[in-house]
């Protein structure tokens, strides 16, 4: 919803189709420890699977443990070009490896952003530092965040600014960072690779989406939804637009629908 939560509504409905053999995942740009909090609130009775940093890892979550199913973090040899490039225009990354969030903050305005960041996603594991040295050195990572307000602009700067095919470019949302990401990475990918994993062909999928990030995941999926308040990128390659919007818990009167439609049926596993 408006606060980035799964309403009680969506809870209900998710539990319930659970309970009746459907298996639930969460698909999204966030970190592991933040997507933790909303798995630990879902309380479904199986485990799990998570597709995080908009494709970049695949994960387990079983009660309080979670296993590595799949990563893809970007590439070692582009991540000191994306330092210095951002340096170069007084930008802030945002430098995600294990479950840190690394910061090297050169002003009030960077710590700032960082703030809006940590209230967006409702989790600080931030670490804030003033070179990237210990993050670099502890790999590559999931993820990188350019972090500005001027989102636009900055997309066309990194366009123009690194190799092409160095790195996958995504625009944040809410519009205040930019993301970095494996060239191969986004979340169709991570699904694709989620279904593998599991022995689920991506047919028998249904997935939600708002957001530019969703644009391969809705369309590998056997169903692909965007809400109605989706970017009309996403809508255009969307099988089917909720009739409400996320703020209006369109997931849960869409997953109700599918139900009353006789669509949704337990996924097959060979």
């Amino acid at each position: 919803n408006e606060k980035h939560q799964i309403s009680p509504a969506s809870l209900l409905q998710l539990r319930r189709l659970e309970s009746q053999g459907m298996l639930v995942s969460l698909c999204t740009g966030r970190s592991a420890p933040a997507i933790g909090a909303h798995v630990a609130k879902l309380a479904l009775q199986r485990p799990v699977p998570v597709v995080a940093y908009n494709g970049a890892l695949g994960m387990l979550f079983a009660k309080e443990q979670r296993s590595v199913l799949f990563a893809q973090p970007v590439p070692a040899a582009a991540v000191q070009t994306v330092l210095e490039l951002a340096a170069a225009h007084g930008l802030l990354v945002q430098y995600y490896v294990g479950d840190a969030i690394y910061a090297a903050c050169k002003s009030e305005a960077h710590r700032q952003l960082t703030h809006r960041y940590i209230e967006l996603v409702g989790v600080n594991t931030h670490v804030y530092v003033d070179s990237y040295a210990e993050a670099v050195a502890r790999g590559p990572p999931h993820k990188m965040l350019i972090m500005s307000d001027d989102v636009d602009g900055t997309l066309e700067m990194l366009r123009s600014g690194l190799p092409e095919g160095m790195v996958k470019l995504v625009r944040g949302s809410p519009p205040f960072f930019v993301e970095l990401l494996h060239p191969e990475v986004n979340k169709g990918e991570g699904l694709r690779r989620l279904c593998d994993t599991l022995r689920i062909s991506p047919a028998e999928v249904v997935a939600f989406g708002d957001g530019d990030n969703d644009v391969e995941f809705i369309q590998l999926a056997g169903l692909g939804v965007a809400m109605k308040n989706a970017r009309s990128l996403l809508k255009e390659v969307a099988d089917r637009i909720s009739e409400r919007t996320n703020v209006e818990d369109g997931v849960a009167y869409e997953l109700q629908a599918l139900r009353d439609a006789g669509l949704l049926l337990e996924p097959s596993r060979s």
